[in-house]
């Protein structure tokens, strides 16, 4: 059984099985089995929204027995706590298949992970770059046509010649 703990300090645990499989299905329309060859990992991990929804489908015995509705355990689910309850998630998804399905299930998730860091590591090392404003405000600028000192310059020449002697 996996768990993780909110932001309120709740602690929940993740434990998936048929019945869960079922819970999730009907309040969630999500299919937790598509984990194994979809992208299920993927979308719940890119969508604290759907996360939380099929948390809480999870929790849901635990929430009633704590009087916790899903508004209040939405609540809960916010920085660090999404990371934390994403991971306690595919770790008990991994854990309810048979060791076969369990391998590759893990070494997808683990793929995925290692996608969204590498993803993480490009962004962040694009929005290092000292250039990045410049190149920006330069694009703004000519998709919106903005003349620049020189333009205007060489349009009052062309004004001042079609502008007819007398």
């Amino acid at each position: 059984m996996q768990k993780f703990i909110d932001r309120r300090g709740r602690v929940w645990i993740v434990d998936i099985d048929n019945t869960t499989l079922r819970r999730v299905k009907a309040l969630t329309d999500v299919r937790l089995l598509d984990a194994i060859d979809g992208d299920l990992v993927t979308r719940l991990s890119s969508d604290p929204l759907l996360l939380g929804d099929v948390l809480f489908a999870i929790c849901k015995p635990q929430a009633d027995q704590q009087d916790v509705d899903d508004e209040a355990f939405a609540e809960g689910l916010a920085g660090d706590s999404i990371d934390e309850a994403c991971k306690a998630l595919v770790d008990a998804l991994v854990a309810y298949f048979p060791e076969s399905r369990r391998r590759l299930l893990r070494k997808a998730a683990d793929k995925q992970k290692m996608i969204e860091m590498r993803g993480l590591e490009a962004i962040e090392k694009r929005l290092d770059d000292p250039n990045l404003v410049d190149r920006i405000v330069e694009d703004l600028e000519r998709k919106l046509a903005v003349p620049t000192l020189s333009d205007s310059s060489s349009d009052s020449r062309a004004s001042s010649e079609s502008i007819p002697d007398h």
